[in-house]
């Protein structure tokens, strides 16, 4: 679940959406998040922010066997321009 997590959140989506997504509640996803290396992603350039989602995409698999049970085989790997975020399309349709 952290996987997913650090992955949607590094994209560009918010607390509240990953928490929609992945069926938890908001400060669950925030507490993830805020305990994270990646918790400071406002401070991040976006060329940062993919290159540590390069990172976490080159360890999904384990084994031949995704990390994330399979959540994210619909969800590109790219980073959502920070100031864009807001206009992004829904999660939910993607996963």
């Amino acid at each position: 679940m952290k996987y997913v997590t650090y992955v949607l959140w590094l994209i560009g989506y918010s607390e509240g959406t990953i928490a929609k997504a992945l069926c938890l509640r908001r400060k669950q996803v925030a507490g993830m998040i805020s305990r994270s290396e990646y918790s400071r992603r406002s401070a991040m350039s976006d060329h940062d922010r993919s290159e540590k989602l390069k990172e976490l995409q080159r360890v999904r698999f384990e084994d031949g066997v995704p990390l994330d049970g399979g959540m994210l085989d619909r969800v590109h790997f790219q980073v959502i321009p920070a100031a864009r975020s807001a206009l992004s399309a829904p999660l939910r349709r993607r996963m």
